[in-house]
């Protein structure tokens, strides 16, 4: 994968209007002259007359970001999304496809953009350069329909770039009447000193709900009269069809480096401690749960009856979806297990495994996964985190642990032992969403990145694909030797797919793991299919977030599907034993082969574990034109 550059830079809060993180920024006329290195720049410009006349720019070579490009005099870069919900410029900004891989693309001569036609649900980023003729002073203002931002670099870099004005309202639906610059206080910039015939990034970005649209930037020279921006003063580069020829956005940029995303991954990357270390001091015992199904199940009948029981987990995780108008059940977090009977399991465990004796002490409790019967017992899947005194190392230790009804102390479950070097493959069925390919491979790539997970494959079950050269999609350092392209002809056939793709996994205890697109790949996914996929014992069902139209994995506004068993993680050895998805009954339509799939599974019969996974979360998408 490579690395966008802005990757590893902070940037401004939006907020700060008129502050510049620049290496070299704005001249300050009149007044103090700064030059910051990594601090911020504080601009007080108050400059003298010039004249706005020059010559017209030519078409040049440059680089923005070590990225080539040509520039066209004239025009200004034009990209649009579809299909996005709400007004505010953070729906686009959060947008998965954002700010690569729009619907449309498109130039503009002049700063001012209309469209006079009803235009829902849509998302802009108009983007390029400005080259003023003489130097000065100069204040820049933004009117839209509806919100807006205008942003600005300090010379041809957008990694240099801060916002300088916007439409916005921190208590409505913003927006303007073209030529309507003094509605909201921040629609007019400072006074910014730029430098005759210096090319310099400008950009804005728009949101549309509904009805006729519009943005357009104007300029001011020493107080004078506010124009829109024209055609000789302005230039774009040209595209080729990769997305890397042209410049990320600078309010895109991540607040924090991969690497410091992924120190909340370190115990997915800590060694594993060697069971033989405590193993010997806990008992086994027998482990057959009273929720095992043992007799043939009606149509639907454990999706109806709820059959496959909810685990509880410590501590609290990110999972609660936030501000939905789903039912409550449906919106609401893990439930939460006893802290004190976590702390009564743990102890128990950490004191008759004679680890303290062995030399290791209990750091934190990284995560419990609590799976109660009233009938049997308690499992518990731990997740700790140990010191050694002997070599100061730090360990992890996962594992599951059982407590008979009405016995106090601990055992390991007969036949419980999950394999931590399983290969787990996505099984991914694919029609015309190409886009949302390329969103899979960047989540995945990332989730890898973040936590050295590279015991995976990817299985990809390609129908006739006309918007994405699937291969060439696939060959990165990562995927290259870690995919399989299974192409099939004719309608898209689900259940078909994913028996066909099963069949190429090469062996019986590999993880098959059924995904789907418009999902993220959550950075410890892959940790958590193993521990909770079991060969002969358990498989894993867990719950998928469905975002809510102009939401995001950033605030997760949306709701729990519960009654929905798409997602599957199973040992082939197991598959093969159920026979895999039913083809007959469940072709060309959607609905119910999720639910004919949890019946069969739980009728082997083995155990299955249902949880909300933290950042699974489905995307919302228009359906038109979607797969047949």
């Amino acid at each position: 994968m490579t690395l966008s550059p802005f990757v590893f830079l902070r940037r401004c809060s939006p907020l700060r209007l008129g502050r510049f993180c620049c290496k070299r920024c704005f001249r300050i006329r009149q007044g103090l002259i700064v030059v910051s290195v990594l601090g911020l720049m504080y601009l007080t410009i108050n400059a003298p007359p010039e004249n706005l006349h020059g010559e017209i720019f030519k078409e040049d070579k440059g680089s923005i970001d070590n990225q080539s490009f040509t520039v066209k005099a004239g025009y200004l870069n034009v990209h649009t999304w579809f299909g996005i919900c709400g007004t505010a410029v953070d729906n686009l900004r959060l947008w998965p496809h954002f700010p690569y891989l729009p619907d449309k693309r498109s130039s503009i001569s002049r700063f001012r953009r209309t469209q006079d036609h009803a235009s829902n649900n849509n998302g802009e980023r108009i983007f390029g350069f400005v080259h003023p003729h003489s130097g000065g002073a100069y204040q820049f203002a933004i009117t839209s329909d509806d919100a807006s931002e205008l942003w600005l670099s300090c010379n041809e870099s957008v990694a240099f770039s801060e916002i300088i004005a916007r439409v916005y309202s921190p208590s409505e639906s913003a927006w303007t009447e073209e030529g309507d610059y003094t509605k909201y206080p921040e629609q007019i910039s400072k006074k910014i000193t730029l430098q005759a015939n210096k090319r310099y990034y400008i950009e804005t970005l728009s949101k549309q709900g509904s009805g006729a649209a519009h943005v357009a930037v104007y300029w001011s020279f020493n107080s004078s009269k506010f124009e829109i921006i024209s055609s000789k003063f302005l230039s774009n580069f040209s595209e080729s069809k990769s997305h890397e020829s042209f410049p990320s956005h600078a309010g895109k940029q991540e607040d924090i480096s991969i690497q410091e995303k992924g120190d909340s991954f370190y115990f997915n990357r800590l060694p594993l401690l060697d069971r033989k270390v405590y193993i010997s001091y806990l008992p086994t015992c027998p482990y057959s749960p009273s929720f095992l199904v043992r007799r043939k199940l009606g149509t639907h009948e454990a999706a109806w009856k709820w059959m496959a029981k909810e685990s509880y987990v410590y501590p609290k995780d990110d999972t609660d979806m936030i501000r939905s108008i789903s039912p409550p059940y449906w919106t609401k977090p893990n439930p939460l297990t006893n802290e004190s009977t976590v702390e009564s399991v743990v102890n128990k465990f950490v004191t008759v495994s004679s680890l303290q004796s062995s030399g290791y002490f209990l750091k934190k409790i990284h995560k419990v996964i609590h799976k109660p019967d009233p009938e049997n017992g308690d499992r518990f899947l731990l997740n700790l985190e140990l010191g050694s005194n002997n070599t100061n190392q730090i360990f992890r230790l996962s594992e599951h642990v059982y407590q008979p009804k009405g016995k106090d102390n601990l055992c390991l479950p007969d036949g419980m032992n999950w394999n931590n070097s399983a290969k787990v493959y996505f099984i991914l069925p694919v029609k015309d969403q190409g886009k949302w390919v390329q969103h899979f491979i960047h989540q995945l790539t990332d989730a890898s990145l973040l936590t050295n997970d590279t015991n995976f494959h990817v299985m990809v079950i390609d129908f006739e694909s006309k918007d994405i050269d699937m291969a060439k999609a696939f060959n990165t350092p990562l995927l290259s030797s870690r995919h399989n392209i299974i192409s099939l002809t004719g309608k898209f056939y689900k259940t078909l797919a994913l028996n066909k793709a099963v069949q190429f996994v090469p062996n019986a205890y590999d993880i098959i793991f059924l995904f789907d697109l418009h999902v993220d790949v959550p950075a410890g996914i892959m940790d958590s299919v193993r521990m909770n996929t079991i060969a002969g014992r358990m498989a894993y069902f867990p719950a998928v977030g469905r975002l809510e139209c102009g939401s995001s994995s950033v605030e997760h506004r949306g709701f729990w599907q519960m009654n929905g068993y798409g997602f599957l993680a199973i040992y082939k050895s197991d598959w093969d034993k159920f026979g895999g998805m039913n083809t007959k009954d469940y072709q060309y339509s959607w609905g119910g082969e999720d639910w004919d799939l949890l019946d069969r599974v739980m009728m082997l019969p083995v155990e299955v574990e249902r949880i909300r996974h933290p950042g699974l979360y489905h995307h919302y998408h228009p359906k038109q034109r979607k797969w047949n």
